[in-house]
């Protein structure tokens, strides 16, 4: 059953040998400058228990209070196949690191994060925004 076991967001991200990843600076909220205003920050995210041996569609939106789409992403999974695994295949899955730069917020408020994998939602995640101005 595929299980999303890690939503982080952070201020970066960085790749460290043999698939895993450093988040620092992790937030519990975002705080730009300003509101309205560009914001820089990461988001990390963990899928297990999916068959990562064949190809998956994966969609992300990240939407305002207002039903705005603030970030949109679509992509296949990569087919990755690792002989030396040994665990079993619910605790197999993938890393996604991403950063999204110069985000543009327009309103202070609860955001939402949608994760879907091959067009059903697998996971939400609320996090709320509120500028260093206000």
């Amino acid at each position: 059953m595929v299980e999303v076991s890690n939503i982080i967001f952070c201020l970066e991200t960085t790749t460290i040998d043999r698939g895993g990843i450093n988040a620092n600076n992790i937030l519990s909220a975002l705080t730009p400058e300003y509101i309205p205003g560009l914001f820089t920050f990461s988001v990390i995210i963990t899928i297990l228990g999916v068959d990562i041996k064949v190809g998956h569609e994966l969609k992300i939106e990240f939407i305002s209070e207002n039903d705005e789409i603030v970030v949109e992403l679509e992509s296949e999974l990569p087919i990755i196949e690792n002989p030396e695994s040994n665990l079993p295949e619910q605790y197999k899955g993938i890393n996604i690191n991403m950063d999204w730069n110069n985000v543009n917020f327009k309103t202070s408020g609860l955001y939402n994060l949608k994760i879907y994998l091959d067009s059903k939602i697998i996971k939400q995640k609320s996090i709320y925004v509120k500028g260093k101005n206000e």
